[in-house]
């Protein structure tokens, strides 16, 4: 699941970069797309380490570390969409599609793993 999100982020990034340099979008939309993509790339991090690190341990601790660091990332995440459309030159449109199109793209590669982890850690239930 990992390289999957992985190999699919890197050719979207590398199309818009190749759509940018042939001049076929502006540096504000490229550069909103590419601060759209980073916060939920950094959010998919953290959850993800989050998740690597409450695998393997107990029920209680697995699901304190899940809503914790999902409340966390939640805050995180709209402090830095905060800070990106109050302080960066971004175009509002392209950026707010960019977080919520690749916010549910990681989302569902996050939950496609918690899934499969959890079964093979403790069985078909």
């Amino acid at each position: 699941m990992l390289a999957f999100s992985s190999i699919i982020s890197l050719i979207i990034i590398l199309i818009l970069t190749i759509l940018f340099i042939f001049s076929q979008i502006s540096e504000i939309i490229f550069n909103s797309i590419i601060i759209g993509f980073s916060i939920p790339a950094i959010n998919f991090a953290l959850g993800f380490l989050l998740i690597k690190y409450s695998i393997n341990k107990s029920e209680k601790t697995f699901l304190m570390t899940l809503w914790g660091g999902l409340l966390f990332r939640l805050f995180f995440g709209l402090l830095l969409v905060l800070i990106s459309l109050i302080f960066l030159e971004i175009n509002t449109y392209g950026f707010i599609f960019s977080i919520l199109f690749f916010y549910v793209f990681y989302l569902l590669i996050e939950i496609f793993y918690l899934n499969l982890g959890r079964k093979s850690h403790f069985g078909d239930q």
